[in-house]
Order: C-alpha cells, then structure tokens, then sequence
C-alpha cells in the first residue's frame, strides 16, 4: 500500500545544521518508504531569492532531488515565512509548488493542504498586513541584492516572533467555520502547520489534521494511506 508523507514548520535556517541534518535523515527515511513528501509551509525559517541563501540550503534542497530521482513526488507549499519561495527555484529540483492552498486526491478521499495561516481569520492583524506588505517584499525581493536583504529577512523574523509570542492564542486560533465550510464543499481531511501543536479534530465522518512543529532533535510527520492517517514521531537514531 503507497504511503505519503505530510510536513510543516522544519523551520530550517542557514545557521543551525543540527535541525538540517535532521531533515537530511528525514528525507532519507521517506525515500526507503517509496513514499511521496507533501511540505506545508514554512520549511524554511525565512527564504529570499539570491544566490546566498540558495547555497546554504542547497544541501537540503539536492537531497529532495534525490527523492524524486527515485521516482516519488516531492511538493511544497509556501508559509507564512518562505512565502517569498518561487517556482522557478524549486523547479531545477523536481519540486512542485503548490502555492498557498491546494487539494489532492488520495484513493477515495479529498484532502485540502495549506500552511494554516489561511485558516486563521481571527488573526485579523497579520491578514490586514499580508495584504499591506507580501506584494510590497516581493517587489524588494527582486531588487535588493542578496546580503542585504538577508539581513533585512532577519531582522524582520526576529520582531515577527516577538509578535507572535505575544498573540499566540489569536494568531493560532484555527476558524471553525472556515473548515467546517471545506468539508462542506466535498472536502474529506484537512492537513496543515503553522500552529506548532498536535491537533487532531474529527469533524463527522471528516478530519483536521494541524502538524506540529519540529525541533533540533526530533519531528513529527503524518503517513497517509488510502485508508488511513497516522502520526509518527522522527528522530536522528530512529
């Protein structure tokens, strides 16, 4: 029976390799599954389109290649902190964007993928300003030369965590109505991140799946079958 797997939040940066090289044991791991990899955002902690950055993560970037040389499926889709990740970048990797939201179809069964932050409308400040500001970095993006705008990325992700930690109970507070609205439409499982905490939430006959988020030392993914969810737990010696 085919497997896929399903992560979010690695938050993987150009200065930690103990979590890259939890991610290097992963990837492995899903390749000895013949399994496909679903990413759901935030993969990176922050991404930028320059040359610098694709080189500190072109480890990582080379062993999803690898996966998909084997003939499994590798895609992605962006957060709410590597929104700035293009297709082209990915492509040269055998990687498929998927964008912000997607649906797949595993055996009998709908599944709607997102990050999670598309979910959250009670975080009306961070919707008021990615509206405000994502166009206005993606322009910035694609002028500013690399070093300083790693730097600027940075700085930026740094005071957005201090924001966060001060309005996790909104900002993670997933809408009850925006799910029950997907399940409406055919919708059979959710799947996403963001949030960093296990949830599972049985909607009927439907389920939401939110994935936590990983650590230096271990991480947890979801394995869909045609018949079935699971959660599993990944560390370095297992």
């Amino acid at each position: 029976m085919s497997k896929t797997f399903f992560v979010a939040d690695l938050h993987l940066t150009i200065d930690n390799q103990v979590r890259t090289d939890l991610a290097l044991s992963f990837i492995d791991k899903v390749i000895n599954a013949s399994a496909d990899l679903y990413i759901l955002g935030d993969f990176f902690d922050f991404w930028a389109n320059n040359s610098i950055l694709l080189k500190k993560h072109l480890r990582v970037l080379q062993k999803l290649q690898e996966l998909v040389s084997h003939g499994q499926k590798v895609c992605l889709l962006f957060g709410n902190r590597d929104f700035l990740i293009r297709p082209e970048t990915l492509t040269p990797f055998g990687i498929t964007f998927l964008g912000e939201e997607a649906e797949i179809i595993l055996g009998p069964k709908r599944i709607h993928l997102t990050h999670g932050h598309t979910l959250c409308l009670s975080d009306i400040e961070f919707l008021r300003y990615k509206q405000r500001m994502w166009p206005i970095f993606r322009f910035l993006d694609r002028i500013i030369p690399g070093p300083l705008e790693n730097y600027i990325a940075k700085k930026f992700i740094l005071k957005s965590k201090q924001v966060i930690s001060t309005q996790e109970q909104v900002r993670f507070d997933f809408s009850r109505n925006v799910i029950e609205r997907h399940f409406n439409s055919g919708i059979d499982v959710i799947i996403c991140g963001h949030a960093h905490k296990l949830k599972i939430q049985p909607f009927g006959k439907n389920c939401f799946y939110a994935l936590p988020a990983w650590e230096d030392n271990k991480g947890n993914f979801l394995v869909c079958t045609d018949t079935e969810c699971s959660f599993h737990e990944f560390s370095k010696s297992g």
